[in-house]
């Protein structure tokens, strides 16, 4: 069998006629929805339709387009525009819109006054201007210091006469609606720390729940053969607040992603990133495949069937959406669904669930294996095919360093090919500890490539879908063919 992503090609054709319309298909998106992820389209409309977002005097300066979701049947967007007041000043305001699908009811919603909603109707698209709060206050170095004091003093032992100074603290990631990772340097009174008092934290505040799941995930993860790995390092769980939604663990040594290693490392082309990378992504592969045995049994069990399921429900989501999309998606589910059923089912393991290369920390004296609030139990190859797509995806982002214009077949596949030697070191790697079964990754491969697919339509990316789609042609070996 041809070889691909450093394992093997699909071991059968999933009625690729079928298959290959479906993916023909979906790769021309229609122009009422490229021209939400378009900025510059968005900026025009807006500024000729001024009057109807009640903006007065001001200067539409710029546009971005931050984010966008299916939802109950249509798209909700985010866009950040620049606009410029009469005195000189420039403010931004997140203009928040929700697409009117073609054939609804074209209405036009009238604008008061400032903030109030408008409709664009060459967009289609009811918008909300509301202006980003850039005084936005960070976190509170005294109000954190006490949080981790007691966070730290609740778990006994060691941290039970733990007193701060304070903290200075430095926001490392903002997802809202998800969690915030801060930095907390600790300050101790004159002579009153312990060695084994942590220098600085890491703080994880969220907005759900999952502080404890992740905690007692890290825990079990601490206290098992992983946590001894001198392949390589996880943080050490120290405390947490379920009241507080806080989790806290020590800081690992690392100043840099695997994700932006790829991005420095292949500039200079795909042999060169190969180069660069190939040892520390064999590394890597041991490291994933040392969690995957460390013998954890805590976390939800995540299967085949659930995520196809998932997948199904997307599809039809989309379909809902875009009726002319009806059953593009139909028989490549159902003929993954029919291979994986005729195989061996792998066990499930201790799972990452998010892992790719921006969850490797790199600078230290090991990789470090970061961020488990998605932590369960899988199939391997979940991790293993999420892991390698898009460490090809990023590399070949920078290899071509154009998002707007496609490579050519050709270009595409001499682009590949380095590629599938470093996820063939990264299989090796994993080989060294486990066993990996290739036909098996490969509908695990496919599917969370149909998944990626799909997201580049509910979450109208459209700069990354003809990507996906040859990643997903190549993956079923049907041929790579031209974009659209």
């Amino acid at each position: 069998m041809a070889h691909s992503f450093g394992s093997q090609a699909m071991p059968l054709a999933l009625g690729s006629v079928a298959v290959a319309a479906g993916l023909d298909l979906l790769a021309m998106p229609p122009e009422w929805l490229l021209a939400l992820a378009d900025p510059d389209r968005v900026l025009d409309d807006l500024r000729a339709n001024r009057a109807r977002l009640g903006i007065g005097a001001a200067t539409l300066d710029a546009c971005k387009f931050k984010r966008a979701r299916l939802d109950a049947g249509t798209w909700s967007t985010l866009h950040r525009l620049k606009v410029r007041v009469p005195d000189g000043r420039v403010r931004e305001v997140d203009l928040r819109g929700r697409l009117r699908l073609p054939g609804s009811d074209p209405t036009p919603v009238p604008a008061q006054r400032h903030g109030s909603p408008a409709y664009l109707p060459d967009l289609r698209l009811e918008v909300q201007p509301q202006p980003v709060d850039a005084a936005l206050p960070g976190p509170d170095d005294a109000v954190l210091a006490r949080s981790i004091e007691t966070a730290l003093r609740s778990r006994g032992g060691p941290f039970s006469g733990l007193r701060l100074a304070g903290c200075r603290s430095q926001m490392m990631r903002d997802r809202p609606g998800l969690r915030r990772t801060i930095r907390c340097d600790l300050e101790y009174f004159p002579g009153a720390r312990p060695e084994d008092w942590p220098e600085a934290v890491i703080a994880k505040v969220y907005d759900d729940e999952a502080a404890q799941h992740t905690y007692t995930a890290m825990t079990a993860l601490w206290s098992s053969p992983l946590g001894r790995s001198t392949t390589v390092t996880i943080a050490e769980p120290l405390a947490v607040a379920p009241e507080d939604r806080l989790l806290l663990q020590r800081v690992v040594p690392g100043d840099h992603t695997l994700k932006s290693a790829i991005a420095g490392a292949f500039t200079g082309g795909a042999p060169a990133g190969v180069a660069a990378l190939s040892e520390v992504v064999r590394r890597v592969g041991r490291g994933l495949a040392e969690l995957h045995s460390c013998g954890v049994t805590y976390g939800p069990q995540l299967t085949w069937t659930s995520q196809m399921t998932a997948a199904r429900s997307a599809a039809e989501q989309l379909t809902a959406a875009v009726p002319h999309l009806s059953g593009a998606l139909a028989p490549l589910l159902a003929g993954l669904d029919r291979l994986a059923g005729g195989q061996f089912v792998a066990p499930l393991v201790p799972t990452h669930r998010s892992f790719r290369p921006a969850q490797v920390l790199l600078g230290g004296p090991r990789p470090a294996l970061v961020d488990f609030d998605g932590f369960c139990q899988a199939e391997q190859s979940l991790d293993l095919a999420l892991f390698r797509t898009t460490l090809c995806d990023l590399a070949l982002r920078r290899i071509t360093r154009d998002h707007t214009t496609a490579p050519t077949p050709e270009e595409f596949e001499t682009s590949m090919r380095p590629l599938d030697d470093l996820c063939a070191m990264f299989l090796a790697g994993y080989g060294e500890v486990r066993r990996v079964d290739p036909e098996r990754l490969a509908v695990w491969d496919a599917l969370l490539n149909t998944m990626d697919l799909v997201d580049c339509w509910r979450e109208l990316k459209f700069e990354h879908l003809d990507r996906r789609i040859r990643f997903l042609r190549r993956r079923l070996g049907i041929g790579l063919g031209g974009p659209g």
